[in-house]
């Protein structure tokens, strides 16, 4: 699976130009509004960073090696072996709904950069748009891990807040009361970032009114509006 598309597309350069789409959503970005990067996370990285698969995998071999050293021998063959079996086949759909869970939230979730904002297309159900405007945003954090890959954390200025339940994965773990958004599993987050941050400057030195948000190379930015749940 591509996990991420690094594009830069105008939907109003010319009278002529198509409508640009980010994918997934139904509306096409408003005239002047460009493009400049989509992605989606990658369910491998999903799988082990946000549902900790190896710590998992890890638990249930614990588990039942524990369990495999003090049964074995004290029980007959006839019995041990269906519990054995029992605990292993539980261990497999324990692991193998991890994989299902993070291949479905991969394939229901797009990441958008424009110009102007930070869409966030998610929902393993109810699918919606979450949009973000620069000037909504008060600062951006990236997360590294060991296998090269990351996150882009959000930090949404006060006064403004996001539904965690609606959020959920793409939100960091314990921020509940005001929860901040992330964009997960990003094989090139030092990538992203750096089109974000170029994107908040270059946004920032056409708009006056404003701050700017602190993002890596660059100071921060405020407003007091809320950030926007529409439907996809």
């Amino acid at each position: 699976m591509t996990q991420a598309h690094d594009v830069e597309e105008s939907a109003g350069g010319a009278e002529d130009a198509p409508p640009v789409f980010i994918r997934g959503v139904a509306h096409a970005l408003p005239p002047g509004e460009r493009l400049l990067w989509q992605g989606v996370p990658e369910p491998g990285l999903l799988a082990r960073h946000v549902f900790h698969r190896w710590f998992i995998v890890g638990y249930f071999a614990i588990v039942t090696g524990y369990w495999f050293v003090r049964t074995i021998g004290t029980v007959e063959m006839d019995a041990f072996l269906p519990m054995l079996l029992i605990r292993l086949g539980l261990a497999v759909l324990v692991v193998g709904t991890v994989e299902f869970l993070a291949r479905v939230i991969a394939r229901t979730t797009v990441y958008a950069i424009t110009s102007k904002r930070i869409v966030l297309k998610i929902g393993m159900v109810l699918p919606m748009s979450i949009n973000l405007p620069f000037k909504r945003i008060a600062d951006a954090a990236v997360g590294r891990f060991r296998d090269g890959s990351g996150q882009i954390a959000l930090s949404l200025v006060p006064g403004n807040r996001l539904a965690y339940i609606a959020l959920w994965p793409h939100c960091k773990v314990f921020s509940i009361n005001q929860p901040k958004p992330v964009l997960r599993a990003l094989r090139n987050a030092d990538e992203v970032a750096a089109i974000l941050r170029d994107a908040v400057v270059a946004d920032a030195d056409t708009d006056t009114d404003g701050e700017r948000i602190e993002v890596p190379g660059a100071p921060s930015r405020s407003a007091t509006v809320t950030p926007q749940l529409q439907p996809s």
